[in-house]
């Protein structure tokens, strides 16, 4: 639905972004059940007495009252409906969750509502600041996130000669959008991919979202999980995710996170 400048409008959604403005007002980026990705400013909002403190932290549900605007809308009136303390006190499930809002941002548009990466975004975020193995929903979501993005990766036959992959070391080339086989040989980087990885590949992508709990895996399966959608959404996005980034310094030994 089209909105009009100065039209007010009620929406549902996820705080997936904010950076202030000014000395009081904070601008903050929505992703909305109803219209999609919306970016507006809360004004005073930073003043102790403002009425929308505490209700547009980062990853907060909240529901919220805008006017349309020119560059930005106008944020009105919000009340927190889902919260994640959790976050807030574990700094790698925070890392892990802005991961996946910065995908969610850079993979949409501006106001174009989707109600399945709306519901999607919704229950990983659940899944990461709660559940076990919290970095596993987070490769669930970027899986399915990116194939309803339209850039689902080629995980059943070689993307240089079509044919079915065997059940062997392959290689996952993230620039080529998949795997290949080890007859053919591509342009650009590439990184081993077991079958045990293949196959929780394949069943990340197509089992119901958050249910990424339920596979089998070891610390060193996850790891190479990590690494083959890290380098996939990085070449997806152009550029490395800022979360992802914080999260590899967060395991250097004695990590200085200051700078």
């Amino acid at each position: 639905m089209s909105l009009k400048r100065s039209e007010t409008y009620r929406a549902t959604g996820f705080v997936l972004r904010r950076h202030d403005l000014g000395e009081a007002d904070r601008i903050v980026t929505l992703y909305t059940s109803e219209h999609g990705k919306r970016r507006a400013v809360a004004k005073g909002v930073r003043k102790q007495q403002s009425r929308l403190t505490g209700h547009i932290e980062l990853f907060t549900k909240v529901d919220v009252y805008l006017a349309v605007g020119a560059n930005l809308d106008v944020l009105t009136q919000a009340e927190a409906l889902i919260t994640y303390p959790q976050l807030a006190g574990d700094l790698e499930r925070f890392a892990q969750a802005s991961w996946a809002g910065e995908t969610l941002d850079r993979l949409t548009p501006e106001s174009e509502a989707d109600g399945y990466m709306f519901d999607l975004f919704g229950v990983a975020l659940a899944a990461i600041a709660t559940a076990d193995r919290p970095g596993l929903h987070l490769r669930q979501f970027e899986l399915q996130a990116l194939t309803r993005a339209g850039y689902r990766p080629h995980l059943e036959v070689c993307v240089e000669c079509g044919e079915a992959l065997e059940e062997v070391t392959n290689r996952f080339a993230p620039l080529a959008g998949g795997v290949v086989c080890p007859n053919c040989r591509t342009e650009g980087m590439s990184m081993p991919v077991t079958p045990r990885a293949l196959k929780s590949l394949r069943w990340l992508l197509g089992a119901d979202p958050g249910s990424a709990g339920r596979l089998n895996t070891d610390p060193e399966l996850e790891r190479e999980l990590e690494g083959l959608l890290k380098a996939y959404v990085t070449a997806v996005l152009g550029t490395e995710s800022r979360s992802a980034q914080l999260l590899d310094r967060m395991r250097l030994p004695q990590a200085d996170l200051s700078e």
